[in-house]
């Protein structure tokens, strides 16, 4: 049976609910473009915290933001051994002909503190927004349409590939398949996904005939509109501020 996609963030009833999802937007756009093009540690720092207090403001449980923290730091932990090693500059420390230097260690913490400071801002502004209204606010930004739908398909059927991929998981275990490090499991997970890409690429030819028996033309029809009131403009200048005042700090 088929799961139903769930967007348990986007179901709440916090001040950053009730914002228009195209404010939202933008302010995460502008907020990415000055993150993007900073370096200094203050700015940073104080990005950072703006985007905390957003993730507070919008009430997202700490276990959902938890997982999206530790699996963006588990790679960042890769920027933490690599880059550091990687930069010229001075050596803070040595481990053979390894040398760490301080520009580096610099450099990976900016790294990281970007990284972190984008996932908050995501979380608190965007994964608020649900899927048909995200792409409805797209539309109305002027993205185009044919990645409006992309957008939509994807997140509409990763759900059911999922699906199809524990079948084939349950089937293979119950037929005595164990993973092991070893040519036999590469070969297996090789016949799997392309098990699971014969099946898209089928699925999408079955999902086009349908649409298309339904009406379907290419384009998503919008129905309702937003409407932009004091509120929005409001959270736009606040947030507008307390950018610019992060992005003019020491």
């Amino acid at each position: 049976m088929t799961t139903s996609v769930v967007h348990p963030l986007a179901h709440g009833d916090s001040v950053i609910h009730r914002i228009d999802p195209r404010v939202r937007l933008l302010c995460v756009l502008a907020a990415s473009v000055c993150i993007a093009a900073t370096s200094r540690p203050g700015p940073l720092l104080a990005a950072c915290a703006l985007a905390a207090v957003l993730v507070l403001v919008a009430r997202i449980p700490w276990r959902p933001l938890w997982r999206r923290l530790r699996v963006l730091n588990a790679f960042m932990a890769i920027v933490l051994l690599t880059v550091p090693f990687s930069m010229q500059g001075e050596t803070i420390w040595q481990a053979g002909a390894l040398g760490a230097s301080r520009e580096g260690l610099a450099q990976a913490l900016r790294i990281i503190l970007t990284g972190n400071t984008l996932v908050l801002l995501l979380t608190s502004l965007v994964a608020t927004i649900e899927p048909t209204v995200l792409a409805h606010a797209l539309l109305h930004l002027r993205v185009p349409d044919k990645l409006v739908r992309i957008l939509m398909f994807a997140v509409r059927y990763i759900d059911v590939l999922n699906d199809s991929r524990l079948r084939m998981d349950r089937a293979m275990k119950a037929r005595g398949y164990v993973a092991r490090c070893n040519a036999h499991t590469v070969r297996t997970s090789a016949y799997l996904v392309a098990c699971l890409l014969a099946q898209s690429l089928d699925r999408a030819a079955r999902i086009e005939r349908a649409m298309r028996c339904r009406g379907w033309r290419g384009q998503f029809p919008v129905l309702n509109h937003f409407h932009a009131g004091a509120r929005d403009v409001r959270f736009a200048c606040l947030f507008a501020g307390a950018l610019a005042a992060a992005m003019v700090m020491p």
